[in-house]
């Protein structure tokens, strides 16, 4: 069966030992193959392509331009091929080559480190971003990353694997000097300004359709980009804010002066979860998805152990 893309391994490997030998004959004696069948191979390609490789005029054979261009291409393919058939002889996929991971930024605080050391015992190369979790998501789906942790599942594509790793309550941060009422929000809104996470952020965009439902139209202010910025302008006084225990602990909770109290309408909560394509990397995703839930169990409900028995005993549990 011709190949979809009008050329396959051993084709690239005809023309491109045709034309770094010079002729079919030399690239036949090399390959251990009939010279018709070096010609009949290279006679396929061209018409497949659409394009003359060879300028036969000329001895010995030069390449046309297109020809110069498919043989940049077809080494590097052909010298990845070969790499790839000597790992899998000598048992040498069983390490993967290169991991690329996009965590949220509370995430990538709490747990980071200890995950990329993880990472380190099962790959041979890993990246690591932090950022916008639409972009993450975006990222996945054009395979720019392999995994993402973030809080939108991509739960309308298919073709994906999930791994529930947090689900955490939204909570009402006021100053530590608040010592007025929490009950009324809009109240709030007139006695402290808003801050505000940028709209284009996924976490904006769930406090802003929340205020939405409940009716509340807060005037745009303060609208910041940085959760550790937005908790010290909290906790310098200038207004209040809605967030999560993680963007709590990334910011340094026990470095700022907050009253953190349940929020007074409906509840509201946000679950972070680990995708990967299914099928591409093993275990590796489960395994991932295990270590953040047990590195999470650690030093993140510690403190808030410590700080907020109430805030911890919130916060959903994943086996």
């Amino acid at each position: 069966m011709r190949s979809g893309f009008g050329f396959d391994l051993r084709s690239m490997e005809i023309f491109v030992e045709t034309l770094e030998r010079g002729s079919q004959s030399a690239a036949a004696d090399y390959l251990g193959i009939k010279q018709s069948s070096v010609s009949q191979s290279l006679a396929n390609l061209e018409e497949a392509l659409g394009v003359a490789l060879f300028d036969r005029r000329s001895r010995p054979l030069e390449a046309t331009s297109a020809g110069r261009f498919f043989h940049d291409r077809a080494k590097r393919l052909l010298k990845e091929a070969r790499v790839t058939r000597r790992e899998l002889v000598s048992g040498g996929f069983g390490q993967l080559h290169q991991v690329r991971l996009a965590l949220v930024d509370s995430l990538a605080t709490a747990v980071g480190k200890p995950l990329i050391e993880m990472i380190r015992r099962h790959t041979r190369d890993h990246t690591l971003t932090t950022g916008l979790s639409h972009m993450h998501a975006h990222s996945l789906l054009t395979r720019h990353v392999d995994v993402i942790i973030s809080d939108d599942p991509l739960q309308d594509y298919d073709g994906l694997e999930r791994h529930a790793i947090l689900r955490e309550p939204f909570v009402l941060v006021l100053p530590g000097s608040w010592s007025g009422p929490v009950n009324n929000l809009r109240w709030l809104s007139r006695q402290l300004d808003f801050a505000r996470y940028v709209p284009h952020s996924l976490i904006g965009q769930t406090i802003e359709r929340y205020l939405r439902l409940e009716g509340l139209e807060l005037p745009p202010r303060l609208h910041l980009d940085n959760t550790c910025a937005l908790m010290r302008l909290v906790s310098h006084g200038v207004g209040w804010t809605i967030t999560t225990p993680l963007c709590l602990f990334q910011a340094g909770l026990d470095t700022l002066d907050l009253r953190i109290e349940p929020l007074p309408l409906s509840p509201l909560s946000r679950e972070l979860t680990l995708v990967a394509r299914r099928d591409e990397l093993g275990d590796l995703p489960a395994q991932l998805a295990r270590d953040a839930r047990r590195l999470l169990d650690g030093e993140f409900r510690r403190a808030l152990r410590a700080r907020h028995a109430w805030l911890e005993a919130s916060l959903g549990r994943f086996s």
